[in-house]
């Protein structure tokens, strides 16, 4: 079946996996083909991703083949038990002392989003006058309160000793993360107990997503983690995205800019180090987004974390989706094999059009000032991009949607496309791969609805009135085309530079965070070792 395991670590890598597999979900085709026999086969193996189970009453089921690690107050509302069973854990229990002389304590629970609760009511056959479009999602404080799937048991992990957002005991540290991994594997033995069960059933690996918030503890504890896995699945393809945003990102004081540095050096170098191809992800901001043609039909609020998430799992979705498709798949060590030819540029960027601004009277020119390609990874803007590999992904689009350009002229629109997607800049090698596809990003009601000027269909609105304005302004999509970039690219030697510059003068012995008593521990030579990685990367990417 050619599987996919994902793993997600930390607080924001579980909001973009939520809007990654609300996308999945909205790609299920619920019509029995039997009952249509006219019916459109399946474009997605659904089964690289997703797995078959039985409940306890013998339920059939389909949950996603991923594990979820959050601290303890990040899962929310959600029950991970809800699908496998209804009764309360108590019931399960034979007591054998009087219950009247108990006393129960109970934490309070996680209030549910209205979001949930209609999801909930709408399970249970509830006829409600409000449909899912029309409910307000600007309650949205963790990732469980849009979450639209169910998860298996096993998936979900609770990391030992931390709760989220603490003051008194904050998982802010690199070597945290590391110590919590060792305390969490003696507590619960979640790599041997949960993520054995989903390795051990898979066929044919493809390898591993993962997603790792990387300017706190949690990119010690997936670098841990990783290294786990590699005694394991040594030849294995691992593709990582290390996350980062502006919460992230602590820097009201030079210490804690300095921390946040550390973890970003530690992070990336590790896990870069662990993984078949590693892809930095910061979340856009107004600025960056301001710079591409995305300002025209997106109004996002970069300090939301429900939005900037939603435009990460966009680019995420489809940078793999050649590996998931059932005609023309290109597996994962392939894909990873093509982008790092050299087998020295490990690092990689990823860029997303969305939308891919379709319906105009001219095509969108792809490289320049007003590209519709937002750059996820690199940090500065404008840059002179020279890629020495990449993957483009145009999906959305038929070829004969591309007719009306080629009219007066010799072209055919399979070469309208293929010259569209040819003037994206590429070192001379023969690591170009195109994917495109008419398959289309849903938009499920689980996104933000911060679109406009669009039609349902996601193309470029270009009639006065549309009657798919929301009140608000913005428009119902409920599907829209999209292009991705995954590529290894020279843009990668300024994000080197700028990490390398922001940890040079750090003091290590001012920094007794990182130098624990137990397993975990950074030392000074391991931090050196580190800094002298990082330039030795900049030298590669700046050839």
């Amino acid at each position: 079946m050619h599987e996919i395991v994902t793993l997600q670590f930390g607080h924001y890598a579980n909001f973009v996996g939520t809007h990654f597999w609300n996308t999945q979900e909205a790609h299920f085709n619920y019509q029995p083909s039997a009952q249509d026999n006219d019916a459109t086969p399946e474009p997605l193996d659904h089964d690289c991703l997703y797995r078959t189970g039985i409940t306890n009453r013998g339920t059939e089921t389909y949950t996603p083949r991923a594990m979820i690690f959050d601290l303890k107050g990040g899962f929310g509302s959600i029950n991970k038990y809800r699908l496998y069973e209804s009764e309360s854990a108590l019931d399960h229990y034979d007591l054998s002392w009087d219950p009247s002389k108990m006393e129960t304590f109970q934490e309070e629970e996680y209030s549910k989003s209205a979001y949930q609760k209609h999801l909930e009511e709408e399970e249970m056959g509830i006829t409600m006058e409000e449909g899912e479009d029309d409910i307000e999602m600007n309650e949205i404080k963790t990732w469980s309160n849009f979450s639209r799937v169910y998860f298996h048991p096993k998936s979900m992990v609770n990391v030992s000793g931390y709760q989220l957002n603490s003051e008194f005991m904050p998982f802010d540290v690199f070597s945290y993360g590391r110590s919590a991994f060792v305390e969490t594997e003696k507590e619960k033995e979640s790599y041997d107990e949960n993520f054995r069960l989903f390795t051990e059933e898979c066929d044919q690996l493809q390898g591993f997503q993962v997603m790792a918030d990387i300017l706190d503890g949690w990119g010690g504890f997936a670098t841990s983690y990783l290294e786990q896995l590699r005694e394991d699945f040594p030849k294995a393809t691992v593709v990582t995205y290390g996350l980062s945003d502006n919460q992230m990102r602590k820097s009201s004081t030079m210490k804690e800019s300095q921390i946040s540095a550390v973890n970003e050096v530690l992070s990336m170098t590790n896990l870069s180090g662990l993984s078949s191809f590693y892809i930095p992800i910061r979340a856009p901001s107004l600025s960056t987004v301001d710079t591409t043609e995305w300002s025209k039909y997106i109004q996002f609020d970069p300090s939301s974390r429900y939005h900037t998430s939603a435009i990460i799992s966009a680019g995420i979705d489809s940078a793999l989706l050649p590996c998931r498709l059932r005609h023309n798949v290109i597996h994962m060590p392939d894909l990873v094999g093509l982008l790092n030819w050299r087998n020295i540029t490990t690092i990689g960027t990823l860029s997303v059009a969305l939308p891919f601004p379709f319906g105009a009277a001219t095509l969108p020119r792809l490289i320049g000032p007003h590209s519709p390609l937002l750059d996820l990874s690199s940090w500065k803007m404008n840059l002179v991009d020279k890629a020495f590999s990449h993957s483009l992904v145009l999906r959305g689009l038929e070829m004969n949607q591309f007719t009306k350009y080629t009219t007066g002229t010799q072209r055919a629109p399979n070469e309208l496309v293929e010259e569209l997607l040819g003037t994206l800049p590429i070192g001379k090698s023969l690591s170009d791969s195109r994917t495109i596809t008419a398959l289309k990003y849903p938009i499920p009601t689980s996104y933000p609805r911060f679109f406009k000027g669009l039609t349902l269909d996601g193309y470029l609105e270009t009639d006065n009135y549309s009657s798919n304005i929301r009140p608000d302004g913005t428009s119902k999509v409920n599907s829209m085309p999209t292009l991705t970039r995954l590529a290894a690219s020279s843009t990668t030697r300024w994000q080197l530079q700028m990490l390398s510059n922001s940890v040079k003068k750090i003091d290590w012995r001012l920094l007794p965070q990182f130098q624990l008593d137990g397993p975990g521990s950074v030392c000074s030579e391991e931090f050196t070792e580190a800094k002298e990685i990082i330039l030795d990367m900049y030298d590669i990417y700046n050839e």
